[in-house]
């Protein structure tokens, strides 16, 4: 009964993440863009993530935190699907440190036997808790890490592992304009569920390393552009390419568009964003190619 129930869970978790290759990785909910800009931006995020942001994107830009900042957002998929995450972040020995929270959820969920005659429901959740530090190495050079324990539980069976990532961006002091990034994320073994006393198979995490680049420039009369261009690499799926592009005006507001390629799910997204003062709240719109439903992603971040 486990078998099918995993299967099912399974699934439907993996229709969020890029198209499988081979062997494709468990706990997918870890490849959810985290943030409504970041979504916005087809996920080419790895660059431009700082402070707080930081936490779920590259644990570098955590070096760029000032006095005490939080994020979180939420979203809703298909079949019921939920996904929040949240982070706080605050300056320490000269960097910064954020501990944050991420999970997958749903509602209960019908279980058949094998002949599909309704016996029940049961419920399944992921969970990510993470505790990340970055600080500035040299000026325009930062470094961050972060380490994590994941969970994935299913009716009463869970599988529980644990996760590193690594950072860094660098600014060139002569162009400022530009900036390179990378990361490096869940890195760390697989995990197991025990059926009935037995071992079951492994459940890997879905190691990923994303690098890229992003440039900013004044457009005039309040008006400010950047764009940001990546590329994602995980085990066991097909490599994914992002362009973002967000153009910011000086009364608050944000308009940007994102382009994917190599994602079977989705290639294209969109959103905006409004400041008042130190909190700042993000919307993103994510059409889905295959008839799993559009997606509305909604976040927020605040400073203190």
């Amino acid at each position: 009964m486990l078998r099918s129930r995993l299967a099912a869970l399974s699934l439907a978790f993996g229709l969020l993440a890029s198209p499988a290759a081979a062997a494709p990785p468990g706990f997918a909910f870890l490849e959810v863009p985290a943030g409504a800009r970041a979504a916005a931006l087809g996920g080419a995020y790895v660059t431009l993530a700082d402070g707080v942001d930081g936490a779920f994107w590259n644990p570098a830009g955590l070096a760029g935190v000032r006095g005490t900042q939080l994020t979180g957002s939420h979203t809703e998929f298909v079949q019921s699907l939920k996904h929040d995450q949240f982070a706080v972040a605050g300056q320490l020995l000269g960097g910064g440190l954020a501990g944050s929270v991420r999970a997958m959820y749903s509602q209960p969920i019908e279980e058949r036997d094998d002949l599909g005659n309704l016996t029940g429901s049961f419920g399944a959740h992921d969970l990510e808790f993470q505790l990340g530090y970055g600080w500035q190495f040299a000026p325009g050079t930062r470094f961050g890490f972060a380490a994590q324990a994941v969970r994935e539980r299913i009716d009463t069976e869970a599988a529980t592992t644990w996760s590193t990532a690594l950072g860094a961006t660098w600014q060139p002091q002569s162009r400022k304009s530009l900036r390179l990034g990378a990361s490096a994320e869940h890195l760390g073994p697989a995990a197991h569920y025990s059926v009935g006393g037995v071992r079951g198979g492994a459940v890997p995490l879905p190691a990923s390393l994303q690098a890229g680049g992003a440039w900013s420039t004044a457009l005039g009369r309040g008006l400010d552009l950047t764009a940001a261009l990546e590329t994602r690499t995980t085990v066991g799926r097909q490599a994914v390419a992002g362009v973002g592009m967000e153009l910011t005006s000086n009364v608050g507001a944000v308009l940007r568009a994102g382009f994917r390629e190599g994602d079977d799910l989705t290639n294209f997204s969109a959103g905006v964003g409004y400041r008042v003062g130190t909190f700042t709240v993000d919307y993103a719109f994510v059409p889905a190619k295959l008839d799993l439903g559009d997606t509305h992603r909604f976040s927020f971040a605040a400073q203190f």
